[in-house]
Parts: structure tokens; C-alpha cells; sequence
């Protein structure tokens, strides 16, 4: 392939023009041609020698393309990207890989140092362009990845009056033996309406010390004003919310809830049971949710469904939601936001099944999280900013607290 486009080229194209083809068809192919034109010098640079040519100062070979597609103003077109045995190449104008993807190839790249590869993480490799990697290119990425993530997790946090928390378990290479280990993230939802990662940590298990630690990492780093935490029923989990946010109420999240309520129907009147329930969650109020509880579980126990009638019946935090603004709500009866998170955590560490160590797994799930945070900056508030209002008091409204030396319930009392 030629590295430059010669007059003739444009020639053509003018021509094409002028017998009437689509413009944008033509453009698009001269696009291609410059496009291929510049890989092939940027390859040249990297190999130091033309395609096929005998070079002293050669420093490594071509070792055939892979394709990829690349969104322009002319459309999606489909690329021949040259790639290298030794190293990877990325063309200048291509965007460079996200620092997930980085931290995927870092960790396959550790896997295959610590002689565990497989033909999977090849082929993964490959799609990812890259044939061989030194270690110090490993090096290089995780030292790069390590300090974003880092000085993502010690950033400094403020008011998020929302508040979910939730983990799922990862497989880890330690002392010579795969174990689990828990993933613990927290999301929270700012005082205007926009979402974050508050933060995450990797536990050898999940149990009421580290999700303990957890929670108070992020009060040390500013985390204030919660006034909903929403979760599973982790025993561990909920006992450590109310030992550090003792002013905050907890959303049993729903989907587990229904879940667990299942299990305790006979799977004949299964669907007519959970039916049902779902009266109790249509309600417009808190009050009418429980009164409709109360005829739900009563008919739970003329149905012979006494277990399920006893464990409804306990259950008040699947509606502690239903206290706060009705627009509200859609977004706060589970914990969706966090676990459609945990989903795309998993399609993506899925790739490397079981992390070399656990400072891989850190920079994979940071550079992750990271990435997600930055979108949800610059995408549509989660809830609105004007409905965020009803959760203060006028005081509150103005910035009139305690803390700065005004008595909120004063102003409320006097007439």
C-alpha cells in the first residue's frame, strides 16, 4: 500500500464526482485512503522500516491487520490497522483505549508473566491488538492506571442524600490458592440530582467489620446528609448502616425482597401470591401501602401461606421509600442503579476469570467506576434538582443548620 495519496487519487475522485456517484460514498473512500496512508507511515516509524523492506534499524516486523470500526462525520467505516509481533500499535487518530480496556490488558499480561494464560486470554489478547508485551509495558500501564485510580478513591466527597450500597464477589489468585473476594461500591446521589461513585473496596468477605470500614472511608472523606441508604438485607451490611449512619432510614431493596418472598410460597399459588404483593407497592401513599399490607396478609393466612404471611407482615423497610417524594420513588425501591453497574463490572472481568492478585482486580474495577463516574457527570440529572427541595426544610433550603450556628426548629416554631 502506498504511504502517501498522489495526485491521481484526487484526480479520480473528482472524476467519480463528476459521473454523478454519491458524494458522501466517494469522500468516504478517499477518506479510507488517507487513513490507510497514515497508518502505514506510523507503522513504518514504529517497525523502523517500510512494509517488506531489509533494514538495519528495524526493530521489530508487521505481523498482518486487524479491523476495526471508526465512527466519522462520513459514517462507521471498517479499518485495516497494522499490527506489530512485538508491542501493540494504535494509530494517533484513533482514541485510545479506555482504562478499563488498559486494565484488562495489563491484567491478561500479568496472567500471562505468571505462566497461567490460556488459550482464551491469547485470543482475548489478540482482540485487544496486541501480540506481545513486555513487562515493562505492563509496568508502564498499571503504574499509569494505579495513579487515576487512586487519586479517584481519595477524592474529597460531600452531601449525597441517596445513598446505595452493594457487592458481588470476584475470583483472586493468593498464595498459591483462588479465592472469592467481595467488591464493595457505594453510589450516592448529590443534593442536585446528579449521581457518583462514592467509592469502592476490595474484603476478603462481606461481613459487618469491612462494610463497616467501608462506609466510614467515605465519612472520612466528607460523605454527609444521607438520608436514604438503599440495599439488600445483608445482615452484615445493615447492621454496619445503622452503626454509621444512625440518622439515616434503609430501603429494603425490592427485587430482593419479592425474591425472598417467593421462596416462602408453594410454587402453585406462587404468581397469584406475588401478585398480590405488587397491590401493596401501587398504593399513592405510605399509609394506604400499609393497610393494603395488612389485607395482603390476611389473605396470605386463609390461603395457607402462613410463612409467607408471617415474613410480609415483618417487613416494614421495602416501604421506607414510600416516605419520601413520590417522584422519587421509580428510582430509590432497589438497589438497580448499582447492580446494572455490577453487571457491566462483570461482562468486563469476565474477560480475565480469575485476577492474578488483587491490586489488578482494584485497577480494573477503579479504571471501571471511573470511567462511569466521569459519564454521569456530564449526562441528565438522575432526579431533578427543583423535586431534591422537598427532602429540606426552608431552613435547610437557605443553609441555616446547627453547624453554623442557627437553630432550624426555632425559625420552623416561631410564628
Amino acid at each position: 500500500m502506498a504511504s502517501t495519496i498522489s495526485l491521481r487519487h484526487v484526480e479520480e475522485f473528482v472524476d467519480a464526482m463528476m459521473d454523478g456517484r454519491d458524494i458522501k460514498a466517494v469522500l468516504r473512500e478517499g477518506l479510507v485512503a488517507v487513513l490507510h496512508a497514515v497508518m502505514e507511515n506510523e507503522a513504518t516509524q514504529v517497525t523502523g522500516a517500510e512494509f517488506g523492506e531489509r533494514s538495519e534499524e528495524r526493530v521489530t516486523r508487521r505481523n498482518g491487520t486487524r479491523e476495526r470500526s471508526f465512527q466519522t462525520g462520513l459514517g462507521t467505516i471498517q479499518l485495516r490497522i497494522p499490527k506489530v509481533r512485538s508491542g501493540h500499535y494504535t494509530p494517533s487518530f484513533l482514541p485510545a483505549y479506555k482504562r478499563s480496556d488498559d486494565a484488562v490488558i495489563a491484567a491478561v499480561a500479568a496472567c500471562y508473566h505468571q505462566g497461567v494464560s490460556t488459550r482464551n486470554v491469547e485470543a482475548i489478547m489478540r482482540e485487544l491488538g496486541v501480540e506481545n508485551m513486555k513487562k515493562s509495558q505492563v509496568s508502564d500501564i498499571a503504574k499509569r492506571l494505579d495513579e487515576q485510580v487512586s487519586e479517584f478513591r481519595r477524592r474529597e466527597l460531600g452531601e449525597f442524600p441517596y445513598v446505595w450500597l452493594d457487592a458481588r464477589y470476584e475470583n483472586v489468585r493468593e498464595n498459591h490458592a483462588v479465592r472469592k473476594v467481595a467488591v464493595l461500591v457505594a453510589i450516592g446521589v448529590r443534593r442536585d440530582g446528579m449521581r457518583e461513585v462514592l467509592g469502592f473496596d476490595v474484603a476478603r468477605v462481606e461481613n459487618e467489620a469491612f462494610w463497616e470500614d467501608f462506609i466510614g472511608s467515605l465519612q472520612e472523606r466528607g460523605l454527609r446528609g444521607v438520608k436514604l441508604c438503599v440495599s439488600d438485607a445483608h445482615g452484615g451490611l445493615r447492621a454496619a448502616i445503622e452503626k454509621r449512619l444512625p440518622s439515616a432510614k434503609w430501603q429494603r431493596c425490592r427485587v430482593h425482597f419479592m425474591r425472598n418472598l417467593a421462596s416462602r410460597v408453594t410454587k402453585r399459588h406462587r404468581a397469584p401470591c406475588l401478585a398480590l404483593v405488587k397491590t401493596i407497592f401501587a398504593q399513592d401513599s405510605h399509609k394506604a401501602a400499609l393497610e393494603q399490607r395488612t389485607a395482603v396478609v390476611e389473605a396470605f393466612r386463609k390461603a395457607n401461606q402462613r410463612d409467607a404471611a408471617d415474613f410480609l407482615e415483618s417487613t416494614d423497610d421495602m416501604l421506607t421509600y414510600m416516605e419520601f417524594p413520590e417522584s422519587h420513588w421509580p428510582k430509590l425501591h432497589s438497589t438497580n442503579v448499582v447492580e446494572r453497574q455490577n453487571r457491566e463490572l462483570k461482562r468486563r472481568t469476565r474477560v480475565v476469570s480469575i485476577f492474578p492478585n488483587r491490586a489488578s482486580l482494584e485497577r480494573l474495577v477503579g479504571a471501571l467506576l471511573l470511567e462511569e463516574h466521569e459519564e454521569w457527570l456530564v449526562a441528565r440529572r438522575y432526579i431533578a434538582e427543583v423535586s431534591m427541595d422537598a427532602l429540606y426544610t426552608p431552613a435547610e433550603q437557605l443553609g441555616l443548620t446547627e453547624e453554623n450556628g442557627t437553630d432550624p426548629t426555632r425559625l420552623l416554631a416561631a410564628k
